[in-house]
Order: structure tokens, then sequence, then C-alpha cells
């Protein structure tokens, strides 16, 4: 159960870094549409349960290369 203290999402940067991949690679699973992001007013954000089941989740089948080509 969450607290009031808990974060519900992170942005762009913090999702990197708890991921320990770059900025720019998160950016393209959002593009991609792998990453469910929210937008409130300009800021992008990751909900926390998202990122927890994106990490879960078999990346091996989204077919998404973070590098820049979509092979699906």
């Amino acid at each position: 159960m969450r607290t009031h203290l808990d974060r519900l999402a992170v942005s762009i940067r913090e999702a990197a870094l708890l991921l320990g991949i770059s900025p720019r690679s998160v950016q393209k699973y959002l593009s991609a549409k792998v990453l469910p992001a929210r937008k409130i007013g300009r800021r992008t954000v990751i909900p926390i349960s998202d990122l927890e089941a994106f990490i879960r989740k078999d990346q091996s089948s989204t077919c998404v290369d973070p590098g820049g080509s979509n092979r699906g």
C-alpha cells in the first residue's frame, strides 16, 4: 500500500536512472508506445506502476531497438 509520501510518477530522466539506461532510450520506448507516459502540463511523467510493469515484462518480445530501429 502506498503512503502519501510515495511518488506516483517519475520524470523521463528519473525513469532512466531507475532502469539504468539513457533518457534517450526511455524516449524511444515512449515513442514506440512500449512504455506508457502521461502529460501533465508540459511535463511528461511515467507512472511508477507502468515502470514496474515494463521492467517485469519480457523485453525481447517488445521488438523495439532503443538504438533506433524497430524490427517488428
